[in-house]
């Protein structure tokens, strides 16, 4: 094994001028793109839908990504109530699930890739809640394409007509809950005055067994805290989505210049690496490309 890795070092050291040559060239080439393509920066949102499956605002979300791929400004600009020049400083809008690797519950990474394999039972997506990533061109109208997003979301008549329905219905629970809990409050009191006291014949008041008294304690405690969870509902969620994260001040480029300079340079010194070998044994190169290659043409 050492031997093998002193031969690959002797081998590379032997071919630093082509590989050093190609990596210069490589960068020069990466800062050339990295000044002939415009920046773009990302934000990232995290939320959970309130009045339908998480799937229907995810494929809501993604069709607004088609108008940027499909450079159909002005409906995007009229989908999210933003300019039209707003709406041309953006360059993807993206919803994404995260993975759980270990069955913990718990996203380990974010599909940004859309990689995952629903036939692979060792990873899960999780699909109670979701990722919104927004890519811009400006770093300026990332507010207003932020507030046009959610108008987007509250505005579809789907979403926000489904969200009525839940908002309603958590009312009616509230109330029944409330005539349950004061019915059972009622007939507790009844009870207690009248089965867990009796009167004696000589006037004395004779206490009876008060451990039947505790169920109607802790039924009345179940009823009163699934009243609470609901209230609780209505009072964090009463929109279509809660936002669990907003989105944060945007402050780098996704596309820096190291990240040209990086893959270019890279790049081309593995093709300098290989063109140098291909150099070297060039007359078998060529001997082999005549056999299996030309000749057969």
């Amino acid at each position: 094994m050492l031997d093998i890795l002193y031969k690959l070092i002797i081998l590379i050291l032997g071919k630093s001028i082509w590989i050093g040559s190609s990596a210069v060239i490589g960068i020069i080439i990466g800062v050339v793109f990295f000044f002939i393509t415009p920046r773009f920066y990302s934000s990232q949102m995290v939320a959970i839908s309130n009045s339908t499956n998480n799937d229907v605002v995810v494929n809501s979300l993604n069709q607004l990504n088609e108008l940027c791929l499909n450079s159909n400004h002005q409906a995007l600009a009229n989908y999210l109530d933003i300019s039209l020049q707003q709406a041309e400083q953006i360059k993807s809008i993206k919803a994404f699930y995260g993975i759980d690797l270990n069955n913990d519950k718990v996203t380990d990474y974010i599909d940004y890739l859309n990689s995952f394999n629903s036939k692979d039972t060792s990873i899960h997506r999780l699909k109670d809640i979701f990722y919104l990533k927004i890519e811009v061109f400006n770093e300026s109208v990332f507010s207003a394409i932020r507030d046009g997003i959610k108008h987007y979301i509250w505005s579809n008549p789907y979403i926000e007509e489904n969200n009525q329905i839940r908002k309603g219905q958590i009312t009616d629970m509230i109330a029944a809950y409330s005539k349950e809990i004061q019915k059972l409050d009622s007939l507790q009191k009844d009870y207690y005055f009248n089965q867990l006291t009796q009167r004696a014949g000589n006037g004395q008041i004779i206490f009876l067994n008060e451990k039947d008294v505790k169920l109607f304690h802790k039924e009345m405690l179940e009823l009163v805290a699934q009243k609470q969870l609901l209230q609780k509902d209505m009072t964090l969620n009463p929109d279509p989505i809660t936002i669990i994260q907003d989105f944060t001040q945007l402050s780098q480029a996704e596309n820096p210049w190291t990240k040209y300079v990086k893959f270019w340079g890279l790049g081309f010194a593995i093709f300098g690496f290989g063109a140098g070998i291909c150099w070297q044994h060039k007359k078998s190169v060529f001997t082999f490309l005549r056999k299996n290659i030309l000749d057969k043409n």
